[in-house]
This record gives structure tokens, sequence and C-alpha cells, in this order.
């Protein structure tokens, strides 16, 4: 029989935990029947019963060998050494022990699979120290900014100090390091993303930080060309929050437990999948939506000083910011959640509306959904029109806000407005259908007017005084769907010094994509492909010229090149026709479809 103080000193290890505490990562006591924590949370408390009295000397021996000499026999009883490297065994977390509340399953955990492939993996990526590691730096620096609902860079440092904790935050900080790496070094790397994807496959499959990495992967994959891959991605991560239950505001309790900034962060998690989820079906031109249709009740997140500073203040609900124009309080809401809520808005209009859309629609897109994206514009308060502060500081979260108002209105307003399709942007698919007939002249002016304030309130958010122009990959289709409808109007409407303004304008959109592309390659592609684009609006390809523009003192007239009073073929159309015939078009896709 074992000394007491032995026994003392075990009781606050791990392997001694209740399942309640251990399925959440919390520390326990080990006191039994009841642990102090469960007591408290009035959770019924059970241990895991030990399978013959745990490890046999031989295994004991055996394993305190392999983690004295970590470089020897390193390949030896896969199956032990993988219990010893990542989590407990699974006959020592039945999840039938379990006592949690079956509408909010916390971990499925099932067996963990190992093999030479994945430790081979491992040996080519050495311990990271994340106070120190410029990748992580680089990630924080450069991405989380655009996309804040990981843990804050020192709430992460603080709880991977913890031993007990290490092994869990392991496949994050992978996905961590692989987007930073994008931002330092310009590349998706091999390495990165098979020690990625080994570390996911060695994690419990249904730890809630697996949503957040393979969120994380699918943005990434996505934007380095590999459509199928980051959907796949996207889909298990959509699907692993759904089966958590991830929408219901306990499940950041259950989880975060006494960390409000864990709690802050699961509950920006989901809110996250909404966003992503509507960036990808405005992307890509789809409606397939897995979480923008759930009703949520978790709450809204908070602002991001509060949330980077740990001082996480009351949640507001997704209720009361739908509800905030009848509240005679001022009520503050983070750009977060207003971030949201512009989502919310453009999501219900656009699917409301028909992909292709008639002159009977433009009344319904006049009262229904411009009531909705306006409505959004004119309950913002002072401190929320404005994205830029007075130290220069960008908004990000309102930047991509204000965006998604405004390309939500160029797409609902331009089919039924003087600005026609041209013939090559039926090969994009940020470009809407075209009207099968024509509405009414009234209303071709009332759309009219408002795709072109859409377009110059997008300019505007352009144009703001920054060294760089740095936001999130998903700028690229919002952007060059204004440019599309700004190309439209330089060859149907805009004459003289207008047209002039609107070719600098079309300069600065390309150079703000240029900016984009310099780490992502699929903006890059879509950079070269509006280049083309406007090249044939423009007229600029009928001599073979490159995109070298005319400046302000020699811009041409518009009727150089075309007629705008007729929606007739003129000699231009059909030079134009014949360029667009010896382009190879398969490669045009802007805003490309999901493949497979």
């Amino acid at each position: 029989m074992e000394p007491k103080s032995t026994q003392s000193s075990r009781a606050t290890r791990s392997s001694l935990a209740c399942l309640p505490c251990r399925s959440r990562h919390l520390k326990c006591d080990g006191k039994r029947p009841c642990c102090d924590r469960c007591s408290e949370t009035k959770n019924q408390c059970t241990y895991a019963q030990s399978r013959r009295g745990g490890l046999s000397k031989a295994a004991l021996a055996e394993r305190r060998q392999r983690l004295a000499e970590p470089s020897k026999n390193r390949h030896v009883n896969h199956k032990n050494s993988a219990t010893v490297i990542f989590r407990q065994s699974q006959d020592d977390l039945a999840p039938s022990q379990l006592d949690f509340p079956q509408e909010y399953p916390i971990f499925n955990l099932g067996a963990i699979a190992t093999g030479d492939s994945f430790l081979q993996v491992m040996d080519t990526v050495p311990p990271v120290n994340i106070e120190t590691d410029p990748l992580v730096d680089s990630y924080y620096k450069k991405f989380h900014i655009c996309h804040p609902f990981v843990l804050p860079k020192h709430h992460l440092e603080t709880l991977h100090q913890d031993p007990r904790r290490q092994q869990e935050f392991l496949p994050l900080i992978a996905a961590i390091r692989l987007v930073g790496n994008i931002y330092k070094e310009r590349e998706l790397s091999d390495p990165l993303k098979e020690h990625l994807e080994a570390s996911i496959s060695q994690a419990v499959a249904s730890d809630p930080i697996i949503v957040q990495c393979r969120l994380l992967y699918s943005m990434a994959l996505f934007w380095y060309e590999k459509k199928v891959d980051a959907k796949s991605q996207m889909d298990m991560a959509n699907k692993l929050a759904i089966e958590l239950q991830m929408f219901h505001c306990e499940f950041a309790v259950t989880q975060g437990a006494d960390d409000l900034v864990l709690r802050e962060s699961w509950r920006r998690t989901w809110w996250m999948l909404y966003i992503i989820e509507a960036y990808y079906a405005g992307t890509l031109g789809t409606m397939n939506f897995q979480v923008i249709n759930i009703d949520a009740t978790v709450e809204l997140p908070c602002d991001e000083a509060d949330y980077e500073s740990g001082n996480i203040p009351a949640s507001k609900t997704l209720h009361e910011f739908d509800c905030r124009e009848f509240d005679p309080r001022d009520i503050h809401f983070s750009s977060f959640g207003y971030l949201i809520g512009a989502v919310q808005c453009a999501a219900s209009a656009i699917s409301a509306t028909p992909t292709v859309v008639t002159a009977e629609d433009s009344t319904y897109i006049m009262q229904a959904a411009d009531a909705s994206l306006d409505g959004w514009l004119r309950l913002l308060p002072p401190d929320r029109k404005q994205v830029m502060n007075a130290a220069g500081e960008v908004d990000e979260l309102m930047f991509q806000a204000h965006l998604v108002i405004h390309v939500s209105t160029i797409g609902l307003h331009r089919p039924l407005s003087a600005l026609k399709f041209n013939a090559i942007e039926s090969e994009s698919s940020c470009a809407r259908e075209p009207p099968i007939d024509t509405p009414i002249p009234d209303s071709v002016n009332i759309h009219t007017i408002r795709v072109r304030r859409a377009i110059e309130a997008q300019i505007q958010l352009l144009a703001l005084p920054v060294r760089q122009f740095h936001h999130t990959p998903f700028t690229t289709c919002m952007v060059s769907e204004g440019t599309l409808a700004l190309l439209s109007d330089c060859r149907f409407l805009l004459k003289g010094r207008e047209l002039a303004i609107a070719r600098d304008q079309i300069r600065m959109t390309i150079g703000c994509l240029k900016t984009l592309g310099e780490f992502w390659p699929r903006t890059a592609r879509n950079v070269e492909e509006i280049q083309k684009i406007a090249q044939c609006v423009l007229g600029l390809a009928c001599g073979g010229n490159n995109f070298n523009s005319p400046g302000l003192s020699d811009t041409p007239s518009l009727e150089t090149y075309w007629d705008s009073s007729t929606s007739d073929f003129s000699n231009n159309d059909i030079e134009m026709g014949q360029i667009l015939a010896n382009m190879d078009l398969r490669n045009v896709d802007i805003c490309g479809m999901w493949m497979g």
C-alpha cells in the first residue's frame, strides 16, 4: 500500500481528476465521492474506473525509459506512446461516463489513431515557445485583427504555460503558425500543413478547439486556390460546431467555466463561422447555408479592447441588437456585433431575392431589401459611422461591415439599373445575371443611383489614408464586384472628367487588390482577371496595349469607343467580341464556384 504522502501528491493529477473536470480541462482536487468544483456546480461527480489497477510495472518502466530518452525507441508501442504524448486512453475517458446534459455534448471521446507517419511529421516540427515564436507573432499582427476569434495572444500564452494544457492547444498553435507563415514567408508551407493535419488527427475529434483549427485552415486553403479542401474543412468545422451546439448560450459557459476570456472566445468562434459562411456564399455565388439559418442564442462579442485586456463586460444578445431602434437608451454594441448585424441584413435581403431578377422584383428590392440595409446604416451611432479614428487606426470589423452592406446594395440593384452587364462578366460569379426584361424608367434611375452611391461609399473606404491596404482576403470579391459595376459606369454613362476620375478609382482598387495578392494567390489571380476585363471594357486591348491608361488630361471621350445611347452592338463591341473570342475565358473566374 502506498504512503499517504504519495496519495496526497497525486490528488491533483489529471489522471485522477473526475470526468466532468477532465473533459473541460479544469483543475480537480480529486475528492471523493464529489470534488469541490462539481459540488459548487451541482454536477454529478464521476471517476473513470481503472483497468486492473493501471499500468503494469513493465509498462510503467517502458514509459519512463521512453520519456527519459525521447530520441530513442520513438516508434515502439505507438498506442502507449500516443497515450503519454496526447490524451488519456479511450478506456479511461469512456463517453458513457460523462455526466453532462445530452443537449450540450462536450466530447465524443473515441479512440485515437496513431502511426509512424504522424510521429515522423511531429519529429520535423520542434517544440514551440509561443511567446517568442515569429510565426505566432506574425499571425497576431497580421491576421488576428481581421478575424479575432481565437484567444488573445497573452491569454493563450498564460494557458499554454500549464503543462497539463499544452497538448490541448497543439492543433490550434499549429493552425496559427500555418497562417502566420503565410504573412512572414508568403507561402503555404507543406511541413506546417502536414504538422497541422497530424495534430488535428491526433486530437479528440470533438474537442471544440478543432472548430477553430478547421476554420483557420479552411480560410488559408481557400485563398491558396485549394477550393475543394477548403470546403471540406469548412464543412467539418460547421458540422462539429452544430453537433456541439455552440450556437446555444450555455455552450460558452460550460466550456469556458470561470475563464471569461475563454467564454468570449467560444462565442466569437460561433459568430466567426456565421460570418465566414456568408463570405464564402458571397464570394462563390452560392446559397448553401449550414450555420446562418440556425436560431442562435449565443451572446454577441464584446469590444476588441475589452477582449484583449481580459475585462469582459456583460454580454449583449442578438435580440437586443435587433430591437435597438425601440430602446430609448443608447445601448453600446461592439464592432463585431455590427458586423454580425450587417451579415444578417445582407443574407436576409439577398436570400429573398431571385437569382435572375425581373421588373416585378423592383418593388420588393426597394421596399424590403433597401429597408433592411438602410436600417443598418441609419442606426449606426456616430462612433461606428467612421471606420478610422483620430490616430489613423482602422476598425477592421467595421470596415468589413460597411463593405458587406455596400456590395449587397450593388448586387441587388445593378441588375435593374442602367449599368449594363458586359459580355465578359458572364465568366465571373461576382456578376449577377442581367434582367430578362426592361424595368420602367423611374425604377432604372432609382436603382442606378443606389448602385452609384454604394460604389462611391466603397471607394471612400478603399481611399482611407493608411500605409498599406491590409485587410481580410475576403474583401477581394467585395471590391471586385464594385469594380465591375464601376467599369460598367465607365462603359455606358460617364464622360469627360467624371470618366477620368473613375479611371483613377479603378487604378486604386486594382492597387489595393494587388497588395492583398502579395500574400494570397487567389487574389493575385483575380487582379489579373479584372485587368483583362478592364482592358476589354475600356477598349484598351484593341490595339494590343497593356493596361497603361491615360491620365486626367488625356483621357479620351467615351464616344471614342462606343455609343452609349443604344444597346445595339457598335463597331467597338464587335472588335471587343473578337478579342474575347481569342482570350482563354476558361481561366477567367473572378470568384469561381466550388468544384466537386
